[in-house]
């Protein structure tokens, strides 16, 4: 009996697909943390400003999460997110502040340095 060449590619690439799959990192289901639409629930971790707000939603981190650099957020929430955020404070000392899922917080109103969500 013979394979022919189309035949044997397609059973070829199914196996490379199995094994891509098998390979993932366990991690691999949940998604990279970025900015996001805010949804209006209370799963996604948000900063406040006074007019609007910035979403974040996934795992992981990132740096200088705010694209402005003007731009002071308010108050915080967690929503279901467990992590901290860093910023310097008027001193230009480090500070981090650690959250988890559910709590809220008075924010520093200094630029966010970085974000880091479990």
């Amino acid at each position: 009996m013979r394979i022919s060449i189309a035949k044997g590619g397609a059973v070829a690439a199914a196996a490379f697909a199995t094994l891509a799959l098998g390979a993932a990192p366990s991690g691999a289901a949940t998604s990279t943390l970025q900015r996001a639409a805010c949804d209006g629930t209370r799963t996604q971790f948000s900063f406040l400003a006074p007019f609007s707000g910035t979403c974040f939603k996934g795992h992981g981190d990132l740096d200088s999460p705010m694209t402005l650099p003007s731009w002071k957020p308010g108050p915080w929430r967690a929503g279901q997110n467990t992590g901290w955020f860093s910023y310097n404070d008027a001193n230009g000392v480090e500070q981090r502040v650690s959250f988890t899922e559910g709590q809220t917080g008075d924010a520093p109103y200094r630029n966010i340095k970085h974000l880091h969500i479990d």
